[in-house]
């Protein structure tokens, strides 16, 4: 009767630990992209989050106007290997605009907030020149380079006709780029999105309507969402912080 005691109390406790680990270890992971995105800390985020088998799904939090290119594409790359593996869910906060609202696309779903301001697609680049300045001033300057692009945005001098041509290309190849794979991430958009492509913004409202997000919610219905994405019932996960 004793052994039987024993190992019925033995039991109840592997089952207690098992629930509690089952519990503790099976994650929605969240990942928070704040401010300008320049460098490739979400896009180290996710693939993170990929390679954790405990994390079941991710809600993406966004509050952010975009950021660099390189940065904001590695990040919608990353993030779309791993929408691949695992449910990706995004919620946006007060701004998820340009690089941010292309990162936001590489998921499941999307909610947005009623006045969200999303949307602002476009690529820019910027030169600026001192050359005045520095002549004003009596400074000099000599250069030697090792070829005719070496010094392209170089603040000394002001771009030649050659350079502008090639500097309009270069941002019209990035702006299609990001058209293409808004488009690949969210076909639902179509050809509504070219409406957009002149920077202009959209509030969450307007977005629903544009198709560029699903629903109008906030953090917790992403959590909810992410979970029954997962086959998560309630109660049998936690939500962990990636940042």
């Amino acid at each position: 009767m004793k052994w039987a005691i024993v190992v019925l109390l033995v039991c109840a406790a592997i089952f207690f630990v098992g629930d509690w680990y089952s519990k503790h270890m099976t994650r929605i992971g969240v990942i928070r992209v704040s401010g300008s995105i320049d460098d490739f800390t979400y896009a180290n985020q996710a693939y993170a989050a990929l390679s954790n088998p405990d994390i079941k799904a991710v809600v993406v939090v966004v509050d952010s106007p975009g950021g660099t290119v390189e940065a904001c594409f590695e990040a919608e790359a990353a993030f779309r290997e791993l929408k691949r593996e695992k449910p990706v869910v995004v919620t946006m906060d007060e701004y998820a605009a340009s690089g941010a609202y292309l990162i936001s696309t590489a998921s499941d779903y999307i909610f947005a907030r009623s006045a969200t301001v999303t949307a602002g697609l476009g690529v820019i680049a910027i030169w600026i020149s001192y050359e005045n300045m520095l002549k004003e001033a009596g400074i000099d300057y000599y250069v030697w380079k090792s070829g005719e692009s070496k010094d392209i945005g170089a603040e000394y001098r002001p771009p030649t006709e050659e350079e502008k041509i090639e500097m309009q290309s270069l941002v019209d190849n990035l702006m299609y780029e990001m058209t293409a794979r808004i488009k690949t991430n969210r076909p639902q958009v179509g050809d509504t999105i070219n409406e957009l492509m002149d920077g202009s913004v959209v509030y969450g409202s307007d977005a629903l309507l544009y198709q560029l997000v699903d629903q109008i919610g906030i953090y917790e219905d992403a959590v909810k969402k992410a979970a029954k994405l997962a086959g998560l019932a309630e109660g049998s996960y936690t939500v962990f912080n990636l940042n």
